[in-house]
């Protein structure tokens, strides 16, 4: 199992550094963002890089930050040629975190999880704070 996070700018980058900073290091897993200086091209190289660095067809989860952007389209693109990516996007810190937890206990990581902890993770506190 292995854990691509692809954003416009730093989102993807500084979302695992923080995960890192709660948790410490998450084996198999990197972060890509797309630069104001960089193309689709540069993005997907990226990305093709991490997925082929995968001797065993591990699946690989690959989170990004928004449907229809360009990490997105990229990503999207590349599922044909490597059946063992699995995609969602809506990357936040919650997700990151549910898939270290995930990884750390031993369990298969299953996408919908992952989707479910990030939906989750979007709270009002004011509302939260009057219930």
């Amino acid at each position: 199992m292995k854990l691509l996070l692809m954003s416009h700018g730093n989102m993807a980058i500084e979302t695992l550094a923080s995960a890192r900073m709660i948790v410490g290091d998450i084996a198999n897993t990197a972060a890509i963002g797309l630069q104001p200086n960089q193309g689709p091209e540069d993005l997907q190289k990226a990305a093709e890089d991490f997925i082929n660095d995968n001797p065993n067809d591990e699946k690989i989860i690959v989170a990004v930050d928004l449907l229809g952007g360009t990490p997105s389209n990229v990503v999207v693109k590349l599922i044909a040629e490597y059946p063992e990516l699995e995609v969602v996007s809506g990357l936040n810190l919650p997700m990151v975190l549910s898939y270290a937890n995930q990884v750390m206990m031993g369990m298969e990581v299953e996408k919908q999880t992952l989707i479910s902890e990030a939906q989750n993770g979007i709270i009002d506190v004011n509302k939260r704070l009057n219930e």
